[in-house]
């Protein structure tokens, strides 16, 4: 029946009107004619947990602008068109664009296995196992030790994108940030002029200022990473105190 389905709202933020309906695709059909699906304005989230409420509208032929409510069969069957596109979209396994997320709050981000973000504000589909054009490796859209997948963008903030660092479910950290801790731990562990305490709190300030940039804390203990680092050789000091200056860049970005 339809020429070509498109989804322009797969995920549903709400109307800033109340009287404002979101329009979830457009659909053409093979004899020319165009049709609109819409969702109610304060419907949030997936768009497919509000079949029952869709509308359809089609453009009048007097007056721009102007829509026609279309009803009955006709209208069953467009909205048919705009589910079967909406579930096809939610379980191809290789292409992603929506956050698969219980909340619906975030798109999809695929970012590669050293920290280059690929996608992230769900304007542009991408595949799995694709190569990062950058660096050339790996690129993962989920943690490689839970799976759940990696938060992209808020849907309801516009501000700019800040790559996770650690995974919302399981709290390990992601590749690019693991490589930078690892390093860190084995200068630490290897710095002859600090004493295994020494190691061992600094080792334990870094993971808690890293996990939780956000703390209350965070000041505090990065002053004690400071005071400690000063027992430590040339190289470890550069190296953490970089590291501690390059994620703080990374967190302030708007």
């Amino acid at each position: 029946m339809a020429l070509r389905v498109v989804i322009e709202s797969a995920i549903l933020r709400g109307s800033p009107q109340e009287q404002l309906l979101q329009r979830v695709a457009i659909v053409y059909l093979d004899g020319g004619e165009e049709y609109r699906v819409y969702a109610p304005p304060k419907a949030t989230g997936d768009a497919l947990e509000w079949i029952d409420h869709f509308s359809v509208h089609q453009p009048a032929e007097e007056g721009f602008g102007s829509e026609v409510s279309v009803r009955g069969e006709h209208e069953r069957s467009i909205i048919h068109q705009v589910i079967k596109e909406l579930e096809r979209r939610k379980l191809d396994a290789d292409i992603w664009k929506w956050g698969e997320h219980p909340d619906a709050r975030y798109y999809a981000a695929q970012i590669c296995l050293r920290g280059h973000v690929q996608s992230s504000d769900g304007k542009t589909d991408f595949k799995r196992g694709e190569h990062c054009p950058q660096c050339g490796d790996t690129c993962i859209d989920a943690c490689q030790h839970c799976k759940a997948p990696i938060r992209g963008q808020d849907l309801y903030l516009t501000s700019g994108y800040v790559r996770p660092s650690f995974c919302y479910k399981c709290g390990r950290p992601y590749p690019w940030m693991e490589d930078r801790l690892q390093t860190a731990k084995e200068l630490l562990y290897h710095d002859d002029k600090l004493s295994l305490e020494d190691r061992e709190k600094l080792w334990n300030l870094l993971q808690y200022v890293m996990s939780d940039p956000k703390s209350d804390l965070v000041p505090a203990k990065k002053k004690l990473i400071e005071i400690n680092l000063a027992k430590a050789a040339a190289a470890t000091r550069e190296f953490v105190t970089d590291l501690l200056a390059k994620y703080a860049a990374e967190m302030s970005k708007p």
